[in-house]
C-alpha cells in the first residue's frame, strides 16, 4: 500500500466541486457545499463534494491483492463500486457512512500491495458529501478507516504497513480529518492505552509500562533462531514472536487490570529495539 501513482482524481476536486451544481444536480451538491470540512493533517485534503466520478481503472484485482478488497455491505460502498471504484473498508460515522476506495493495487514483496487514487469518501445515505484525498506532492496516500470506542475513525496510509495517519471526527456539525488522539479507549473506557503508533519500541514500552500496561511473558520460550528471543536478551520480555523476513514483523503482548494488549512492530532488527517501530496494536478486554 505505499509509494503510489499519480492522484487524478485529487487533482480533478477543485474543479469537480465548483462544476457539481452543472454536472451533477444542485440538491446533492447544495448539501456538500453546506458542510464544513477541514483537515489538520498536513499533505490531505477534506472537502465537500457532491458527486464522485467514475475510476480512472476498472476495479479489478489480481489474486495477490485481492485480499484489500472489502465485501460492500453498504448501499453507499455498492455505489462506488459500480463506478468502477475498490471498496477497502465501510464504517459508521455518526449519521454518515464512510467508505474508502482505491483505483487499483500494485503487487509489492511480504504479500503488501500498493494502493493507486487512495480517497475516502463520505456519504449521507448514498449521496457523497465530502471527500478526502491527499495531494501528489505528499507521496503518500489515505486508507482504510476503523471505528474507534471514541465515535471517531481511525485513518490508516494507503501505502503499506505503517502507523495511522489520523482521525476522521464529527466536530460541530461538520466534519474534520485530525491527528492521532494522545489516547484510546477500548473495554467500554475499562482500558486506556496512549498513543504509540511510530514510536520506537523501547521507547514505547516505557510509556506503555508508566500507563500500567505490564510485560506479559510469553506461554512457551522463543526458539533461539526466532529474533524474539533476540529482543528478550535485550529486556524486551514480552516479544512472542518475529518474522525472520520481509517486513520483521514482531509481536509483543501486555497485560493490564482491563485485558491484554498486543503490539505489532516492524523494522526487523532484534539486536537494536530502537529500529523496530509500533504499526499496530488491540486489546483484548477481561470479562467483566
Amino acid at each position: 500500500m505505499r509509494r503510489i501513482a499519480a492522484q487524478p482524481l485529487a487533482r480533478r476536486v477543485a474543479s469537480l466541486a465548483a462544476l457539481a451544481c452543472v454536472m451533477f444536480g444542485g440538491a446533492a451538491s447544495a448539501e456538500a457545499e453546506a458542510l464544513r470540512t477541514a483537515s489538520d493533517i498536513a499533505g490531505a485534503s477534506l472537502v465537500a463534494l457532491g458527486a464522485l466520478p467514475h475510476s480512472p481503472e476498472n476495479g479489478t484485482l489480481d489474486a495477490f491483492c485481492a485480499q484489500y478488497r472489502a465485501k460492500t455491505t453498504t448501499a453507499a460502498g455498492r455505489d462506488v463500486t459500480k463506478l468502477g471504484w475498490i471498496v477497502t473498508s465501510e464504517a459508521p460515522l455518526g449519521r454518515y457512512t464512510v467508505v474508502t476506495f482505491a483505483s487499483g493495487f500494485k503487487p509489492g514483496t511480504s504479500a503488501i500491495c500498493f494502493a493507486r487514487n487512495a480517497n475516502i469518501g463520505v456519504f449521507d445515505g448514498t449521496t457523497l458529501v465530502a471527500l478526502g484525498y491527499t495531494a501528489r506532492a505528499a507521496g503518500w496516500q489515505l486508507g482504510s478507516v476503523e471505528p474507534l470506542e471514541s465515535g471517531a475513525l481511525l485513518v490508516w496510509g494507503g501505502d503499506g504497513p505503517s502507523a495511522p495517519v489520523g482521525e476522521l471526527r464529527e466536530e460541530n456539525g461538520g466534519l474534520r480529518l485530525t491527528a492521532v488522539a494522545a489516547e484510546r479507549t477500548y473495554c467500554h473506557g475499562r482500558a486506556v492505552v496512549p498513543n504509540v503508533y511510530g514510536k520506537p519500541l523501547d521507547k514505547a514500552r516505557k510509556i506503555l509500562i508508566s500507563h500500567g500496561w505490564q510485560p506479559l511473558r510469553p506461554h512457551e520460550k522463543p526458539n533461539e533462531m526466532d529474533g524474539a528471543a533476540t529482543l528478550a536478551k535485550h529486556g524486551i520480555i514480552e516479544a512472542e514472536a518475529c518474522s525472520g523476513t520481509g517486513m520483521g514483523y514482531c509481536a509483543l503482548r501486555y497485560r493490564s487490570a482491563a485485558g491484554v494488549l498486543g503490539v505489532t512492530t516492524a523494522g526487523g532488527e532484534p539486536d537494536t529495539p530502537s529500529a523496530n517501530t509500533v504499526i499496530d496494536y488491540q486489546v483484548a478486554c477481561r470479562k467483566q
